[in-house]
């Protein structure tokens, strides 16, 4: 009975003010953000690169003569770089995109212009992009003798598949997966004016369609 007493009061004692103002802390405590939780930047002005691998059917869908030379291979993985920049609205981009690919008997390079939709889901935001430009292979006539003046281009036309993350405000790093046609075009030549060139479907126009399909992983900044 007596140890009862202390007890007693000391809970009678208790502000309800003391109550109330532990009850307010412990809701903005709730109420306050994670700090892993963060805002993008402006994100209107971007720069990427890219690094990966690339399968190249320079010859894949149709040929009508070759536009390397017959010696040569005309599919081939390799690895691909490139770089993009461009300016973005919300949802909308737009910017050049150039690529090289290096491959055992030729070089793919492309110069596009890409339009992107993204779709902005917080941190992460996956996107589509579309794009078309000019193709030109090199090296691929090296091994000709006398054939510096022959060369293959053309036009190419992608789709890619994608997403990117904000590890800050301003710094992205995501994947993507890409397919193209390319469309390449070999000028014939006038072997009577063109000394120690002697193949004779050199003499001919060369045109074909091939494909492309790539994955890389990308580094963005966003500004």
């Amino acid at each position: 009975m007596w140890l009862g007493a202390p007890l007693v009061l000391a809970l009678l004692t208790i502000s309800p003010r003391a109550v109330a103002t532990s009850t307010e802390g412990e809701a903005t405590v709730r109420e306050t953000p994670s700090a892993k939780e963060h805002a993008k930047g402006p994100d209107v002005l971007f720069l990427e690169t890219e690094t990966g691998a690339a399968y190249v059917g320079l010859q894949t869908l149709h040929v009508k003569r070759d536009v390397v030379p017959t010696s040569t291979r005309n599919e081939d993985v390799g690895g691909m770089f490139g770089v993009m920049g461009g300016v973005k609205l919300v949802f909308l981009s737009i910017g050049p995109h150039a690529r090289f690919g290096r491959f055992r008997d030729w070089d793919l390079w492309t110069v596009d212009l890409d339009v992107g939709f993204h779709a902005p889901l917080g941190p992460v935001e996956p996107f589509l992009r579309l794009g078309g430009g000019y193709v030109r292979l090199s090296r691929a006539f090296d091994k000709v003798k006398n054939g510096g003046s022959l060369h293959s281009d053309g036009y190419n036309i992608s789709l890619a598949l994608g997403a990117d993350y904000f590890v800050t405000n301003y710094l992205t790093v995501g994947g993507r997966f890409s397919g193209e046609l390319i469309g390449l075009h070999r000028s014939g030549v006038n072997l009577d004016t063109q000394e120690g060139l002697v193949n004779d479907y050199l003499k001919y126009d060369g045109a074909a369609l091939g494909l492309a399909l790539s994955g890389t992983l990308a580094l963005g900044l966003h500004l």
